[in-house]
């Protein structure tokens, strides 16, 4: 599974590399303030980073979340194992 990931990454770099080499044209980017005038693949490859970009700061919150209640149901499996070889220790006592 690993290799055809790899192999799927691959063709995906080779055929974003093909299309940036093919489409050259400029296009116009209006923003607030001004427009400026970049080549396509720019402002393609611009767009996709940004994106990723946002994903990662969207799924840190998430990450950490979960980081946190990790580490709390780590501490609780601690506690609850020292209290059950706390329990094992203890002498047994005939109830008659």
């Amino acid at each position: 599974m690993r290799y055809v990931r790899l192999a799927l990454l691959g063709i995906f770099i080779l055929i974003a590399i093909v299309l940036t080499w093919v489409n050259t044209a400029s296009v116009e980017l209006h923003y607030l303030i001004d427009s400026v005038t970049v080549p396509l693949p720019i402002a393609l490859w611009a767009s996709v980073v940004f994106g990723v970009f946002l994903g990662f700061l969207a799924a840190m919150g998430m990450v950490l979340r979960m980081r946190a209640e990790n580490a709390r149901l780590r501490r609780a499996a601690r506690l609850a194992e020292t209290e059950v070889n706390n329990l094992r220790s203890l002498p047994i006592k005939d109830g008659r």
